[in-house]
């Protein structure tokens, strides 16, 4: 057998080996939920795990209104899935959209609210930690735009179900900011200074106008210059619904280490 051969033979089962395990270390999953008026309700997400037994602390995460379903979506949320996994996070992402009968709500954001969304993530954390791999008291959420959206609400106090207790840590990517009555988890927002579907200037009212300005929880908001929505989607530019996204290296770069800090400052096990 000539050499050429064996090379290519080596090369089709790295790969078949490959696809192996990225298809083991992802797995779709199916979580009880429930709905704003308490009714029950059936969610999907994907899992992921690091190798090992753990322990593990874990990150609930919540995308855009693209939803999983959507090819450059589920791309971008896989890209953090696998960045987070490697740094030693399971990563649950929830599919909101799917059990409520939508894809796509780019253009109908209410149907699936903010509230909603925090009922989800709470019942993914929820599920969590009944996980023997899972660090129960070691858990984040982070949402990106719509998503993000919803983390506001999650960290929340007054809109809280006093039967969950807060995650460890929050991270909202340029999100809307509609407001924070009473701040109960550190909170950390990423957003670009040119957004133009959710300005930047909102988060920066936050600060001074919500109930973000007496807590005793840090909250950090980092505003990019020359940055877009959406800033992180690599390859992303074009005008999407009469708002402007595009892809900001510097941006995305400086948003991933400062993930990195945030989590690995709260999400430390005792």
């Amino acid at each position: 057998m000539s050499r050429k051969i064996i090379i290519t033979i080596l090369m089709v089962l790295f790969i078949c080996i490959s696809i192996n395990v990225i298809t083991m270390a992802q797995e779709i999953v199916k979580f009880e939920g429930k709905t704003v008026e308490g009714e029950k309700l059936q969610l999907t997400g994907i899992l992921n795990k690091p190798k090992g037994d753990g322990p593990f602390p874990a990150v609930v995460m919540l995308c855009g209104c693209g939803g999983l379903k959507n090819e450059r979506d589920a791309k971008h949320q896989n890209t953090w899935a696998e960045r987070l996994m490697s740094w030693g996070y399971v990563t649950l992402q929830v599919d909101s959209f799917g059990p409520r009968n939508y894809d796509n709500i780019c253009d109908k954001t209410y149907v699936v609210n903010d509230t909603m969304r925090a009922y989800d993530a709470y019942s993914a954390k929820s599920y969590l930690t009944k996980l023997k791999f899972v660090d129960s008291k070691n858990i984040a959420v982070i949402g990106w735009s719509h998503g993000g959206w919803a983390v506001l609400k999650i960290v929340d106090e007054l809109f809280r179900d006093k039967d969950s207790k807060p995650f460890q840590v929050a991270i909202a990517f340029y999100p809307w900011c509609g407001g924070i009555s009473i701040l109960d988890t550190p909170l950390l927002i990423l957003i670009g200074e040119k957004d133009d579907w959710c300005p930047a200037r909102q988060c920066e009212n936050l600060q001074k106008y919500s109930g973000v300005k007496d807590s005793k929880y840090e909250f950090t908001l980092k505003i990019y210059p020359n940055a877009y929505h959406a800033f992180d989607f690599e390859g992303l530019n074009e005008d999407y619904l009469g708002h402007h996204v595009e892809y900001n290296s510097e941006a995305t770069s400086d948003s991933i280490n400062l993930v990195r800090e945030y989590l690995a400052k709260y999400l430390t096990s005792k």
